[in-house]
């Protein structure tokens, strides 16, 4: 008999009427080796997109103040609209939690108080650069009051999630949420009760419109204010601004509002930072060896010690030369003060690198580490308090300037962060929370400090004071004159009494070039740009122009 031959891991055959089963389907990893490893995994479900009235309510009212802020408050001169526009998104947003069932946190009150002060110097102050500088500031605490309002934020209170916060809340939750407006809005009004009478609405008063526009019209012959706003409205409804670019750009703009609002409300993508992926980020970025950041902080101090001595002599040198001209202090002032600042910023980021980098697995700083900083921080705020004097001295020199007075609010903020750095060494404090709070308060002021006004006020007095003719110049004055308006103004009225008034040639050409100014469109378009310091230099302005023509004509008349 034959010898059957079978591969050693071939199965045996089946016995003779033994019953047949059905073949079991091989996957594709079984049929093809490997095959496994190139399998993708399936898409994630999307999460769910509820669509509630009031969800459809906020987008189009959205979209129209996106619509209102492009057309009024984005053209031109920051003014009176940026103060509607955020009293509206604000009102937007406590409405939206409140008629969704939800009560206001009181831990958001702060913030909100915050926003609106920012918001408030846009109507009375003109500001200048700090205008803008105070736009990116006020967009920054409207997105952490609404992770506050809606309690998205990492940790219950500031802290040092910060940073992950104002990232979570500008960035990620905006675009990820960035496709719900259009799926609200189809949701809500399509194909539902509510759709349906609004269609109706709409459509009743096209029909209307004859009747409507017969009233109106007869309503204006009757009141020319009523008139000339009507005038206003049928403006915007116009056929060129429903479709032009502010139209399209509304649509974006309308997008990121409502996609932070509503991520916020339906907490949608709003756990892309933990707490637990915080601290792990954190012990994977602990890669600093301590004897290389020690070595780094002994030269530091080495290189200041010797610099504070050598300093100290030069400066006894340069105080016993004897009697020294105004500009041998302008000069002593503004050298090296630039200089400071730049190196008391490096100091700032070698210790928050120390902080965040150095590899110590202790729960609070080791003591070398303690000293070293302590030690940074105090030569730190003696090289700030010598900036400052140098800034005192120069600005005693020469006047104020909107640089001199910005610079000298910057290391007035790093004097307070430095000291805060230093007291963190001795105490467990809430660092980010209090510097947080000193920056947004330090602004606060830099905003309503009116540094316009101040400059032109200073030269005023330098040249009543000290007799400095050149305080007053078209060109160093330009650009504040418009606060400034009515101490110029003022100063023109007595200068023009006397014979021989050094200045009044100035005066004149910075009083006419400010109503030129304020007399253009970007500056009296519309109501949205309306500011008080630029309503009273317009209204003084052109009380000067005005006699400026009357002295014109009395001249002629005489000649």
């Amino acid at each position: 008999m034959k010898e059957n031959r079978f591969f050693a891991d071939a199965p045996a055959p089946d016995p003779p009427g033994a019953p047949q089963m059905p073949p079991t389907p091989e996957s594709p990893s079984q049929a093809f080796p490997g095959a496994g490893a190139w399998q993708f995994e399936p898409p994630k479900p999307r999460e769910p997109i509820p669509a509630a009235p009031l969800d459809g309510g906020l987008a189009l009212a959205l979209y129209l103040a996106a619509w209102f802020f492009l057309r009024f408050c984005w053209q031109g001169w920051l003014g009176l609209g940026m103060l509607l526009f955020t009293a509206a998104f604000a009102g937007a947003a406590l409405v939206y939690r409140r008629w969704g069932g939800a009560s206001v946190p009181r831990k958001s009150l702060p913030w909100l108080g915050v926003m609106l002060l920012s918001a408030a110097s846009f109507p009375v102050l003109d500001n200048g650069l700090i205008a803008w500088l105070n736009l990116l500031f006020l967009a920054a605490v409207t997105v952490y009051w609404v992770a506050a309002l809606e309690e998205t934020r990492v940790e219950d209170r500031l802290g040092d999630c910060l940073a992950a916060d104002l990232t979570n809340q500008l960035c990620i939750i905006p675009f990820q949420n960035f496709d719900c407006w259009g799926t609200v809005v189809k949701n809500t009004f399509a194909k539902t009760t509510l759709g349906k009478n609004l269609f109706i609405g709409g459509l009743s008063l096209l029909c209307f419109l004859p009747v409507l526009w017969f009233v109106c019209a007869q309503l204006a012959s009757v009141a020319a204010g009523f008139g000339e706003v009507l005038w206003q409205l049928g403006d915007l409804v116009r056929i060129e601004n429903l479709l032009s670019p502010i139209t399209l750009l509304a649509i974006p703009t309308a997008f990121y509002l409502f996609g932070l609002l509503y991520g916020c409300r339906h907490k949608r993508h709003t756990s892309a930072f933990t707490p637990e992926k915080l601290a792990e980020a954190a012990k994977r970025r602990k890669l600093l060896p301590p004897a290389a950041a020690y070595t780094l902080l002994a030269v530091l101090c080495l290189i200041y010690t010797l610099f504070f001595v050598i300093g100290a002599a030069e400066l006894i040198t340069f105080t016993r030369r004897g009697a020294l001209a105004p500009q041998d202090y302008s000069r002593f002032a503004r050298e090296g003060f630039f200089e400071l600042c730049r190196v008391s910023v490096v100091n700032l980021l070698v210790l928050l690198g120390t902080r965040l980098f150095l590899n110590d697995s202790s729960q609070r700083s080791s003591v070398p580490t303690r000293i070293f900083h302590s030690l940074l921080c105090c030569q730190t705020l003696l090289l700030i308090a010598l900036a400052l004097c140098k800034m005192g001295l120069y600005i005693r020199c020469c006047g104020v300037t909107w640089l001199r007075v910005s610079t000298t609010w910057f290391m007035a903020l790093l004097a307070v962060v430095f000291g805060l750095l230093l007291l963190s060494q001795f105490r467990e404090i809430p660092l980010t929370r209090w510097t947080a709070a000193a920056f947004c308060a330090l602004f606060l002021v830099l905003c309503w400090m009116n540094v316009d006004a101040l400059v032109v006020k200073n030269a005023i007095w330098r040249y009543e004071s000290l007799g400095d003719a050149s305080a007053i110049s078209s060109f160093a004055l330009r650009s504040h004159a418009v606060a400034g308006a009515p101490d110029l103004y003022a100063l023109w009225q007595r200068e023009s009494l006397r014979e021989d008034s050094p200045v009044l040639p100035e005066l004149q050409r910075l009083l006419t070039e400010t109503g030129e100014r304020t007399d253009s469109p970007e500056y009296s378009g519309s109501f949205s740009q309306w500011n008080l310091q630029r309503a009273r230099a317009y209204r003084l302005t052109y009380e000067f122009l005005s006699a400026q023509k009357h002295e014109a004509a009395r001249v002629s008349g005489t000649s």
